[in-house]
């Protein structure tokens, strides 16, 4: 019997020692091992959006883009002075002030080309008002997996990546920062519009009322909605591309025989928007008040290319159904009439006096409309 309980007391010793052995190993590993890499909330860019006061983008090919703060407006100046596109500046901007590394890749890499970054594929340097005036951001190549890109801040030693959107939202080139919009006078400021081209013509004038007209002779009330949608068409169109800067030799764009052209005037100044021949999808364009001759989609001529019949209001009424206090009516059976009393109530006067549902009045003036 005490045999059996020795036997038990050095098995429950063995296995004590066994257990502290394993457990002692196991917290060299986890004290020794580096930690894994993972994600971390802390911005790579040190300062405020609103503390930006310029910065440059460089290409490992092509020609750096600088833009540069002038009081509160973003203006390019780099590699040539124009106007910029105040939505991608924005985006840019807050691109970079709100990206974190996605991975830690190495704390002190040995070779930084495996990892494209030496040189950079992209080189983002940015000046602030504040400290430190001046940061670096490398841009390298894409993850084996394509799920990331790797960067490097100048003056750190450690090598991280980017989520891969990223890789769109800070390889910006010129294009992608200037002012691509096609008409610079502003929707209020167009007063008139002259179209024209190979299948017809038509003006439209805004008349002392603020409402379009359509100068057949006669002139004729112009729909609403279809003059309002050119005025839109006009004031979002974007510059698909930029062919040249300035406008010479214009007759290799098809300028001279045009296929569209637009005349828009007002009392802020006018300007011209003429669409050459085809190019691909896409059509050959210039602006008299725009530097470069671009390109505009098929879909903005198709916008314009309408007939006169197509721009003039078909309502036989031109009212607004809730100005309108009253409604006289003559037919075979006599004349019927509606007035509109105090709280918007309707009643009819002739040939009886008698209450109407405002709703009924609501219906049939629409209808009318």
């Amino acid at each position: 019997m005490k045999n059996k309980y020795l036997q038990t007391l050095i098995a429950l010793v063995v296995l004590g020692a066994l257990w502290g052995i394993f457990t002692y190993v196991n917290h060299k590993k986890s004290t020794s091992s580096p930690k894994p890499k993972g994600p971390t909330s802390q911005t790579i860019f040190p300062a405020k959006k609103d503390q930006i006061v310029a910065f440059t983008v460089t290409p490992s090919t092509g020609k750096a883009v600088t833009c540069v703060l002038n009081g509160k407006t973003w203006e390019i100046t780099k590699p040539e002075k124009l106007a910029t596109d105040s939505s991608t500046i924005k985006g840019f901007l807050n691109n970079l002030t709100s990206a974190t590394p996605n991975e830690i890749v190495s704390q002190k890499p040995g070779d930084l080309k495996e990892f494209g970054l030496d040189p950079p594929e992209f080189t983002i340097q940015v000046k602030t008002n504040t400290k430190p005036q001046e940061f670096t951001l490398l841009l390298g190549s894409s993850t084996p997996t394509s799920n990331g890109i790797y960067a490097k801040v100048a003056g750190q030693s450690r090598v991280f990546t980017l989520a891969s959107y990223q890789k769109n939202a800070f390889e910006k080139n010129l294009f992608d920062f200037r002012n691509k919009k096609v008409v610079t006078l502003a929707s209020e400021n167009i007063q008139r519009m002259d179209v024209s081209s190979p299948k017809g013509s038509y003006q439209l004038v805004k008349n002392a009322d603020g409402i379009w007209d359509l100068m057949l002779p006669p002139p004729v009330r112009a729909d609403h909605f279809t003059v309002e949608g050119l005025v839109d068409e006009l004031g979002n169109a974007s510059m698909k591309s930029v062919v040249e800067e300035n406008k010479r030799d214009l007759s290799r764009y098809g300028f001279s025989n045009p296929t569209l052209t637009i005349h828009l005037s007002g009392d802020a100044g006018s300007q011209t928007l003429v669409l050459g021949k085809k190019d691909g999808d896409n059509y050959y364009a210039m602006n008299t008040a725009v530097g470069p001759v671009f390109t505009l989609g098929s879909d903005f001529l198709s916008q314009f290319q309408k007939k006169p019949s197509a721009m003039r209001s078909k309502d036989l009424f031109s009212y607004v159904t809730y100005e309108v206090n009253k409604l006289t009516y003559k037919g075979p059976k006599g004349q019927r009439v509606f007035v509109q009393h105090k709280n918007n109530k309707w009643g009819q006067t002739q040939p009886a006096s008698m209450e109407v549902a405002s709703s009924k009045m609501q219906t049939l003036l629409q209808d009318l409309r």
